[in-house]
């Protein structure tokens, strides 16, 4: 369901057994959804729906008068069928039907109800007598509108009332003031309502992303583990990882743009981003620590040695996602929303891994110093 990823607003779904009733419920929910603040456009779906007249027969009425219900029903098909099938034409391989379509004699509503109907009785000599009854006599009419559609869900029927979030309104914030507001409201009988589309998606994701969150940390540990040689150092690349989310909210909340699912998959794909740095800082250091050097001197050193080959490797992702993150057209929110959170985390990243990731490197160390000479 693509509506759910682009933070489009709230929907809320109605269950129930009755048209009538869902359609009473759904209009209870739309006036709810307008009392909030940061909700517009609401619809239920059904304002396209064409009108209908409702003919309602009285079948004890038609059937003193000598009439059944299948009969009045066939003489006003025909009334109301103004087509006529005049022959069929065959033109190479393909057949067309020609039609003939009569307007000049369509009838209208009033016509309908002064329709005759004739019926044939007996007197009370044995005599057979016609009579003629006009529809009004035993029918009574009743307009209205149609449904635009009727949509069922796990054999129950749905009418879904959707709206749009304005502009500089958050809809997770939106659907948790609406929640208890829409658990107080008193529908017809039979009729449920919760609120679904992009909040439930959003929950659902997240709930999702702590589970792929935690695995993909692991691997990622594991593969440094494997590059180091080592339990402790990758712990201290890992911690870009929160520099890079903490940098791809503000991004977010700089530009105005909602924490959708698309979003969410961009902080996944920072997470496998921004430890390229660490691990180019940390790698070299090991080295030189390796090489005799110092940890100070080691540190200063990779400083000036990696500043570099860091900064470019940033520059280049940054620079290859802002067109991303500056989208226009068509469907260009969910990619906006995606591309700013990956350019926030990259740059906040980049800029505090110069500074954190050293006084993680030296602390770490100096407490290794501690524990292998006690």
């Amino acid at each position: 369901d693509m509506s759910a990823l682009s933070g489009s607003g709230i929907e809320v779904d109605i269950y129930g057994r009755e048209l009538d009733d869902l359609t009473a419920a759904s209009q209870q929910v739309m006036d709810l959804l307008n009392s909030v603040d940061g909700i517009e456009n609401i619809s239920n779906g059904q304002e396209a729906g064409d009108e209908e007249v409702h003919i309602v027969i009285n079948k004890d009425k038609a059937m003193r008068l000598g009439l059944t219900v299948a009969q009045v029903y066939q003489q006003i098909a025909a009334k109301l069928s103004t087509n006529t099938t005049a022959t069929t034409l065959k033109v190479g391989s393909e057949t067309y039907t020609v039609t003939i379509v009569d307007k000049t004699d369509a009838p209208n509503l009033n016509d309908l109800f002064q329709m005759e109907f004739t019926t044939t009785t007996t007197d009370d000599d044995g005599n057979t007598v016609n009579e003629t009854h006009t529809l009004a006599e035993f029918a009574s009419r009743t307009n209205g509108n149609a449904y635009a559609s009727i949509a069922r869900e796990n054999g129950s029927r749905k009418i879904s009332v959707t709206s749009e979030t304005a502009e500089g309104y958050n809809t997770t914030l939106l659907s948790r003031e609406l929640e208890p507001k829409l658990a107080a409201l008193t529908l017809p009988d039979g009729c449920t309502a919760e609120i679904a589309g992009e909040t439930t998606q959003v929950t659902e994701m997240i709930q999702q992303m702590v589970k792929m969150i935690a695995l993909a940390l692991l691997f990622v540990y594991f593969v440094m583990v494997a590059q180091f040689q080592s339990l402790l150092s990758p712990f201290i690349v890992l911690f870009t990882v929160p520099l890079a989310f903490t940098g791809g909210l503000i991004g977010l909340l700089v530009t105005g743009q909602q924490l959708t699912m698309i979003s969410l998959m961009g902080f996944i794909v920072l997470m496998g981003t921004v430890v390229n740095n660490g691990i180019v800082f940390v790698d070299y250091a090991n080295q030189l620590r390796m090489g005799g050097m110092e940890r100070r001197a080691a540190l200063i050193a990779t400083g000036k040695t990696r500043m570099r080959p860091i900064l470019m490797t940033s520059a280049s992702t940054i620079l290859g996602l802002i067109p991303l993150a500056f989208a226009t057209g068509e469907g260009c929110n969910q990619r906006i929303a995606m591309g700013t959170a990956v350019v926030g985390g990259m740059l906040i990243s980049t800029l505090l891994t110069m500074y954190i990731v050293p006084a993680i490197y030296s602390y770490v160390s100096t407490n290794r110093s501690k524990l292998k000479t006690e």
